[in-house]
């Protein structure tokens, strides 16, 4: 059952948004500079002592009181994201609680990532902070057991948190919607498909989507999702065979691109969408430890020949 704590639903304040639920003993606080949908909001969960995530750093104020409401020990990261790890800093600093995050998201957090223009209006810029190395399990102070699941795709570092007990899966960004139209240079949709795949041996029910909030029967969203990419990937390959560009690809399966592409300086766009269906073909074998942002560079630009 979701229940709006606010009354009247978001809570505008400015350019900012604000909006609380309740999810059984799962709070939710939907926080963001710009309502322009899910992709510029997000939902840090708050079970008792732990949140799981904390939100961009341009909204570390709402943020902070949230935290405040009761004692606070624990924050679970589930990647290094500006928009998941943002307020880290502040609330380690403020009530002096344990951070922990994914071993490959500590020196990203440490010494800061470049983020792209765009990202910096939506979200900000957070401050560095050191954490502790998530271990496979982890059980926090209210006697939830967390089985930490990796899942990159969308990040190299991305974990989700799952509590078997409860049937709950916090899918951080594998989730977002079942059907995408913009992806990033640095996405991988093969690695995104194979963690879909892993999350769905999983057993749970509930889904808790840092940007879509909670979905009831998670486990028939990411199979949508997951068919839908596999689909995608399918139909990509076969025009491309045909002798058809990317641009052509483009244009014949998602449309020409649109002002979201523009404000992000093609950082965010279709394209990027369609490159990344066919490199997760042709880089698949590459080692996991290798130079595949490199070798998908190089694949990337001989695709646009």
């Amino acid at each position: 059952m979701v229940t709006d704590l606010g009354g009247l639903g978001a809570r505008l304040s400015g350019w900012g948004v604000q909006e609380r639920y309740r999810w059984g003993p799962v709070e939710g606080l939907r926080v963001g500079r710009f309502q322009f949908g899910v992709n510029t909001t997000f939902v840090v969960y708050r079970l008792g002592s732990t949140l799981i995530d904390c939100g961009p750093p341009n909204q570390c104020r709402k943020v902070l009181e949230f935290a405040a409401e009761r004692p606070l020990d624990t924050v679970l990261l589930t990647h290094h994201h500006e928009d998941h790890s943002g307020n880290a800093f502040s609330l380690k600093q403020n009530f002096d609680c344990a951070v922990w995050a994914p071993a490959r998201s500590h020196r990203l957090l440490a010494h800061g990532f470049p983020i792209q223009f765009y990202r910096r209006a939506v979200w900000g810029v957070p401050p560095t902070v050191s954490a502790l190395p998530l271990p496979e399990h982890l059980e926090d102070s209210n006697g939830y057991r967390w089985q930490v699941v990796e899942t990159p795709g969308h990040a190299d570092d991305m974990v989700c948190f799952h509590e078997p007990n409860q049937g709950w899966l916090f899918s951080a960004d594998l989730y977002v919607a079942s059907k995408i139209r913009y992806a990033r240079p640095e996405d991988r949709l093969g690695l995104e498909i194979a963690s879909l795949r892993r999350a769905l041996t999983l057993d749970f029910g509930q889904l808790f989507c840092s940007h879509r909030g909670a979905i009831k029967d998670g486990r028939s969203a990411l199979a949508r999702k997951l068919d839908y990419l596999i689909s995608l990937r399918d139909e990509v390959l076969q025009l491309h065979r045909t002798g058809l560009s990317v641009s052509n690809i483009q244009r014949r399966l998602l449309g020409r691109e649109g002002p979201v592409a523009w404000l992000s300086g093609f950082h965010f766009c279709k394209k990027n969408l369609i490159v990344a269906c066919l490199l997760s073909e042709m880089s698949q074998t590459l080692d996991e430890k290798g130079d595949f942002k490199k070798v998908d560079r190089g694949l990337a630009s001989k695709l646009e020949r």
